[in-house]
């Protein structure tokens, strides 16, 4: 326990991409001092974090790997955030009297077993610390739903799904136990996923808490979809037919039905069979009087920014809430701790028995409006030359150039931008229907296959980037 007129001393656990995230919005913080930060690595020990987190200046704090100059520094909470938890360190904190805060697969500490959970809360309990779980799904999203749900007379189901296409973070090391490009069929791999994902049982277990409702079972299912064709992915290739979308249910059950379901549906290719309407979205529905659905967006509306920051995004995610958490978790009672120590107002959970509907698929895709409208074939003399070129894609508008001549009978071109030049590969030309393949080398390695109508000195069509979707574009010829 700790007075809230007094700046936090906080020891940060880790510095990987979660963990950098996390410093910045310390840094940020009025009433949060960063004063040490634990590094595994030997390599790291003795370095200074604004150095290890590239912040681009020096912090004049020096990472260590020994827990007792940690402990030492008598800090009211630690942020633990390792990609593999150990349950030792954290009951050695506990014990110490200091707080943690972490997003290391905790929320309840049913995914690490009873026999863990239990001796985390006696440590927690002899120090009289709090120790508490979340990031933005599991956690973040549980709340704001059991919050949502203080509109209602009752809930009858709570329905919380997260449908995304993760192919710009699948290459990340937390991406490894789900199975990404396993075989289809694999009798192993739906125990596998539900072995990754059980943060979700945890999920249900604290959404439940907060209504003060007990559960009688939490259980999973599994779904796969697989790629149409081979997928060239930074990190983690996937052969055509293979696993590339994910799809975890976590239900918690009462009186025989469904009162809570947690879905995790992941792709990292739009190109799925079955197909999935993925929503890039976090979508809540709340089943009860009155009903309430919520669509939570968090990412940038237009997708404007480079992809690097991008990606900074989704590692910022899980930061967050937990950094925003600390004093709360600070002042908490002793013990494990949930959001539903925050007395939130919601709502009676009842169950009742309702049809459940099916993950919806997606509409079969329609041809560019400029293949509908033009038909007229095109002379090859209205193709040679410059293109100006721009791409609605998932960074924003992004510009190039084509330079495109015709020798002896063939086609060939070059596509220029930032900074590179590249040949139009495959370069095909067919009445008034254009066709190439281009390689991006950055940002990042990536297969970016055009197919567009040519009319006059306009050009329009779709190209298709890989495993991040299919995107418009015009062009004008110079």
């Amino acid at each position: 326990m700790t007075s809230n007129d007094k700046r936090l001393r906080i020891v940060q656990w880790t510095t990987g991409k979660v963990a950098r995230e996390a410093i910045k919005a310390m840094l940020e913080r009025p009433n949060l001092e960063l004063v040490g930060v634990y590094a595994y690595s030997r390599d790291k020990a003795g370095q200074d974090v604004g150095d290890l987190v590239k912040l681009g200046r020096k912090l004049g704090i020096r990472a260590t790997n020994d827990i007792d100059e940690l402990i030492a520094l008598k800090p009211d909470c630690v942020v633990y955030m390792p990609l593999h938890p150990d349950t030792g360190h954290m009951e050695r904190l506990l014990r110490a009297g200091i707080n943690i805060a972490t997003t290391a697969s905790f929320l309840t500490g049913r995914a690490y077993g009873e026999a863990a959970r239990r001796k985390l809360e006696e440590a927690a309990q002899a120090g009289q610390a709090s120790l508490f779980g979340s990031g933005i799904n599991p956690g973040w999203v549980d709340h704001l739903t059991a919050t949502a749900a203080g509109l209602c007379r009752e809930v009858n189901l709570i329905r919380i799904t997260e449908s995304f296409n993760i192919g710009l973070w699948a290459g990340d090391a937390n991406q490894d136990e789900l199975g990404w490009g396993r075989a289809a069929g694999d009798p192993t791999h739906p125990r596998d996923v539900e072995k990754a994902t059980l943060p979700f049982g945890d999920a249900v277990e604290a959404i439940a808490r907060e209504f003060a409702f007990t559960l009688d079972d939490v259980r999973c299912e599994v779904e796969f979809a697989h790629a149409t064709q081979d997928l060239d992915i930074p990190g983690r290739p996937v052969k055509q037919g293979h696993v590339a979308g994910i799809l975890s249910r976590w239900l918690g059950i009462a009186a025989g039905l469904p009162v809570i379901e947690l879905i995790a549906q992941w792709t990292i290719t739009p190109d799925l069979e079955p197909a999935w309407d993925i929503a890039m979205a976090y979508l809540i529905e709340i089943s009860g009087v009155p009903q309430v659905k919520l669509r939570v967006d968090v990412l940038p509306e237009d997708l404007s920014l480079p992809i690097e920051e991008l990606m900074t995004i989704g590692f910022m995610f899980p930061a967050t809430p937990v950094v925003n958490a600390i004093p709360a978790v600070v002042a908490a009672r002793p013990g494990i701790v949930t959001y539903a120590d925050l007395m939130p107002v919601t709502s009676v959970l009842r169950p009742k028995a309702l049809a459940r509907r099916a993950i919806p698929l997606a509409a079969a895709p329609h041809p560019p409006a400029a293949q509908q409208r033009h038909t007229s074939p095109q002379t090859s003399t209205s193709v040679e030359g410059r293109w100006q070129l721009v791409v609605k894609g998932p960074t924003g508008e992004q510009a190039t150039e084509l330079s495109i001549q015709r020798i002896d009978g063939r086609w060939s071109g070059v596509q220029s931008g930032q900074g590179t030049d590249s040949p139009m590969t495959d370069l095909a030309i067919e009445n008034n229907t254009i066709r190439w393949i281009n390689h991006v080398t950055r940002p990042m390695k990536l297969k970016v296959e055009f197919t567009g109508v040519i009319d006059g000195n306009r050009m329009s069509g779709k190209c298709k980037a890989g495993f991040m979707g299919s995107y418009p574009f015009k062009a004008t010829k110079a």
